[in-house]
């Protein structure tokens, strides 16, 4: 029988190795799911701050190892960071992940190298701490971008956010606001006037009215596309404003609309992804026209007053959320990324009415899927102008640049944690 620190170094191999998501390993470790929940919560908690601190916890093994570990012993080295990790920054006893240790590499006859190493570590953790620098668990192709477009400090603030465990924002749905005392019920507090924030502590399906479809989690940061389409809109019947929501899935844009009045058509490339739209729309009692699609081969006579991409990306701003970005170099798929997304916003002109509106969107901070891709599609496409929205957006923390939205992952005014987030909103003059 596997220990969950032992289940925990596997995965975290897996991620370095195989995987490129921490849930895909975590979904085909059999050993993981033969846990019971709280174990299972536990090699989770261990794995994600891994990744987390995996510059750090990097430092720290170049600096006490003289010796590189050999590939072959790659399920050490991920032992070794794994218990590093727990050493510096888990409120974890120094003895307990030693001695765990020491045991688990017994089969691999190191265990007097691990030993020796982690006691080191353990004797050195203080003056270890003192001389560690949070920003270099960012890797090189997000932090040279942050620094040369948000500058340094933003740098900072984005470090500190990304080695906490974030929150979990849950948006309400509008007819069921007022039913109940939702703070209580989901033990969190209203950020918005429809969105609460919550501790991330379990399954999302045992949190009381889940499945009864009374609510949905979708970040704060996710939620402004549609609140500004919103207010573009507002003086009209909404349900004759046409809006194709391409990139749909999981749905949390779709539904706003939905509740929003919208006349909404919701294109989706991905068969796995639309069935958990369609999941989503079942539970929430919602309706609407779903597209399987690729947005580039889309083909329809339909012109649409508003069209709404949330683009394929790198997903930099996510950092936090999903960890394992960032042990990742994605310096040569971002290419192939940024021109999909420009072919996309291309592609949009062709279904949009004179007079409507681009809303595009990424999950993403890094300049080159942001602000310049919008610069750039500006520069070859004169029939269309940028709309300025800073004054929407308040208390905030917030970066605009020539009307455009970059949101990094931290607390602003509304005491919320924003996933990092790009948004720009371009109308066709002719």
């Amino acid at each position: 029988m596997f220990n969950t620190r032992e289940i925990a170094t596997q995965i975290l191999t897996d991620i370095y190795l195989k995987f490129e998501f921490f849930e895909t390993a975590v979904l085909l470790s059999k050993n993981f799911s033969r846990l019971n929940q709280r174990d299972k919560g536990f090699v989770r908690y261990l794995v994600l701050n891994t990744l987390r601190r995996n510059g750090q916890v990097d430092k720290v093994l170049n600096d006490y190892v003289k010796i590189p570990i050999k590939k072959k012993n790659f399920y050490i080295l991920n032992l070794l960071r794994l218990s590093i990790c727990q050493i510096l920054f888990l409120d974890i006893k120094d003895y307990s992940i030693v001695n765990t240790a020491v045991e688990i590499s017994k089969n691999y006859k190191v265990d007097k190298f691990v030993n020796g190493l982690l006691r080191n570590i353990c004797r050195n953790k203080y003056k270890i701490l003192e001389n560690l620098d949070h920003t270099t668990n960012i890797p090189n192709w997000i932090k040279n971008d942050i620094i040369q477009n948000l500058g340094k400090e933003t740098l900072e603030k984005i470090s500190k956010r990304v080695i906490n465990e974030p929150s979990l924002n849950i948006k309400i749905k509008a007819n069921c606001l007022k039913e109940k005392n939702w703070e209580k019920l989901l033990n969190g507090k209203f950020i918005l006037d429809d969105l609460l924030k919550t501790q991330n502590d379990g399954l999302i399906e045992n949190k009381p009215y889940f499945n009864e479809g009374d609510w949905w989690v979708q970040n704060i940061s996710s939620t402004l596309p549609v609140k500004f389409i919103s207010r573009i809109f507002n003086n009209v019947d909404k349900s004759k404003i046409s809006v194709l929501d391409v990139g749909a899935a999981p749905g949390g844009k779709t539904f706003q609309l939905i509740e929003e009045n919208f006349n909404v058509k919701s294109l989706e490339i991905s068969q796995r992804r639309i069935r958990r739209l369609k999941k989503n729309l079942q539970r929430l009692k919602f309706e609407t026209e779903i597209i399987c699609e690729d947005f580039l081969n889309y083909e329809c006579s339909d012109l649409y007053d508003c069209i709404l991409i949330d683009a394929p990306c790198s997903a930099s701003g996510l950092m936090q959320k999903k960890p394992e970005i960032l042990i990742r170099d994605k310096e040569k798929n971002i290419k192939t990324l940024i021109d999909k997304q420009q072919r996309m916003l291309e592609k949009s002109e062709q279904f949009l009415k004179i007079g409507g509106y681009i809303v595009y969107c990424v999950c993403s901070i890094h300049s080159s899927e942001g602000s310049n891709q919008i610069e750039t599609f500006l520069r070859k496409n004169k029939n269309f102008k940028i709309v300025e929205f800073n004054n929407i957006v308040s208390n905030f923390g917030k970066y605009f640049k020539k009307g455009m939205l970059t949101i990094i992952p931290e607390d602003f005014g509304y005491n919320a944690e924003a996933d990092g987030f790009f948004i720009s909103i371009l109308k066709r003059i002719k």
